[in-house]
């Protein structure tokens, strides 16, 4: 899910268990994890209940998968469709993990497609860019745990960009 294509997105098409051990450990486990807390810490018992936090795990897994092209571009050429599909696939694991239907997995990627598509356009979240670098660069040093408090600050600030461009919206 980027927010420069054009194809429509189809959630059969994305297998999350497709992802290998090392992809997910580096993109997609660390960015689930913070999105997931801090959506409990905003009173969320579901992580696919609150869109600012959904929009921000988007975000994260495109930047991570972004850096891990950039950093490693030998081993992204391997799995060019792995890392295009990462943030589809981590969302699919969201709604599947909350056992939404198929149908409704479909019609909220779109929905969440169209909200990333919109906020990426209109810069609303570039605020958080500088603290999934951070992640990004402890997590190369397999330093979880500050990548872990990166990462969270990349999802507070995300959210919070996105409630406060939510505001402005509705004035």
């Amino acid at each position: 899910m980027t927010a420069d294509h054009d194809k429509p997105l189809n959630p059969d098409a994305v297998d999350p268990d497709a992802l290998d051990p090392a992809t997910y450990h580096r993109i997609v486990g660390p960015a689930l994890q913070a999105a997931a807390d801090t959506a409990a810490k905003r009173g969320h018992k579901y992580l696919f209940d609150d869109l600012p936090c959904m929009l921000a795990l988007v975000e994260m897994v495109t930047r991570l998968a972004d850096l891990y092209r950039e950093h490693y571009p030998e081993a992204a050429a391997e799995k060019p469709v792995l890392l295009d599909n990462a943030a589809t696939a981590a969302c699919v694991m969201v709604f599947q993990e909350a056992e939404l239907p198929p149908d409704a997995i479909g019609q909220m990627l779109a929905a969440l497609e169209a909200a990333y598509q919109q906020v990426h356009d209109q810069s609303v979240i570039d605020g958080g860019s500088r603290y999934i670098a951070m992640g990004w660069s402890h997590l190369d040093d397999d330093d979880r745990e500050d990548a872990k408090h990166c990462l969270a600050q990349a999802t507070e600030q995300i959210a919070a960009a996105i409630e406060v461009w939510q505001g402005d919206a509705a004035h």
